[in-house]
């Protein structure tokens, strides 16, 4: 089912800094149709992307079990600022003004840093 479905994402704002890390707001798009809204998370050592649960239905598994989620790592990040750049320009999320008592964790699975390459 996953081979069907086409998934994009685009960044909607930089949230700020958060342990040493930027959280972007992106906007996810599924099969051309449903929009949703989705985060990165990355620093100089890690990377995380969270979608709507809707997205991991329709595909069917975790997001980052998809057979696509590499392509899409790369794509979100060829446009995001790199890092470096950006991490001492941006302010700390600011995190009282939203209702964090429905906010849930779930762990994530390690990635090893020689799964994700990007050509330049």
């Amino acid at each position: 089912m996953d081979n069907q479905v086409f998934i994009k994402a685009d960044i909607v704002d930089y949230l700020g800094k958060y342990e040493d890390g930027v959280i972007v707001l992106l906007s996810i798009n599924y099969n051309d149709e449903t929009f949703t809204e989705g985060t990165l998370y990355y620093s100089d050592k890690m990377l995380a992307l969270t979608v709507d649960e809707s997205v991991e239905t329709e595909i069917g598994s975790p997001i980052e079990l998809w057979s696509g989620y590499r392509e899409l790592l790369e794509y979100i990040l060829k446009r995001v600022v790199p890092y470096k750049e950006i991490i001492n320009r941006l302010d700390e999320v600011d995190f009282s003004q939203y209702d964090t008592s429905k906010i849930e964790s779930k762990e994530a699975e390690d990635v090893d840093d020689s799964d994700i390459q990007i050509s330049e």
